[in-house]
């Protein structure tokens, strides 16, 4: 009885290991953030603050009186809730690895979703440029883009390859490229959002024209190693 007790307590002892480790090391989000949020009246810019302890976070934009709060639920994936003058609901938000930049859905308490959103971390600036080699996950929806893509640009227009996808763009703004991506799986459209420091973007793709709504979400986050 003895050593079945004790198998047993190394063997929780190991999953609560194994469990606790599987997201020791989220993020750090703690700072202020643009926001840009669609939903059923548009799409509006917003400022906001989080402060995140462990794998807690809260959260206030100033602006509108909404508050928000949420937790870890591994590397990446937060889930949370929201409330203000609006009303209450739920957020399920994604965050790019270096804690940089995230994106997400958003909706009313036993709704589904309203709306999505993506952000970028208020950093010191760096020239803004695609060129390079960027790591990919999906954040969202189905996964389109994922993996590693390599970028060249010249001028405005940028030129990329992730695994089987020709992206062709080019910046519509300092800090933003959309274009078109074409593939065996089809074609259709994509934008990047890049943050300040040049270091991470939020993706959007969608299929057909460019006036279709988006389907999925991913981030990019630059690889230091070429």
């Amino acid at each position: 009885m003895k050593r079945l007790v004790l198998s047993l307590f190394f063997v929780c002892a190991f999953a609560a290991l194994t469990i606790s480790t599987a997201f020791a090391s989220p993020p750090n989000l703690t700072g202020t953030w643009r926001v840009q949020q669609t939903g059923p009246n548009g799409t509006m810019m917003s400022t906001i603050v989080l402060t995140q302890n462990g794998n807690t976070i809260v959260g206030r934009n100033a602006a509108n009186g909404n508050g928000f709060s949420g937790q870890f639920v591994d590397d990446s994936k937060i889930n949370g809730k929201w409330n203000g003058p609006g009303g209450a609901g739920w957020l399920t938000v994604y965050a790019s690895p270096n804690g940089h930049s995230f994106n997400g859905s958003w909706g009313y308490n036993g709704r589904k979703e309203n709306g999505t959103f993506v952000a970028n971390k208020i950093l010191p600036p760096s020239p803004i440029t695609a060129k390079g080699t960027w790591n990919l996950t999906g954040a969202g929806g189905p996964v389109m883009f994922g993996g590693r893509m390599a970028c060249k640009e010249s001028g405005k227009a940028v030129v990329c390859v992730s695994g089987g996808i020709a992206l062709n763009g080019a910046f519509k703004a300092t800090d933003k490229v959309r274009g078109k991506w074409n593939s065996t799986q089809g074609s259709g459209w994509f934008s990047f959002w890049f943050n300040g420091d040049n270091n991470s973007f939020n993706g959007l793709w969608g299929r057909g024209a460019d006036t279709s709504p988006p389907i999925g979400r991913f981030v990019g986050q630059r690889s230091l190693n070429g």
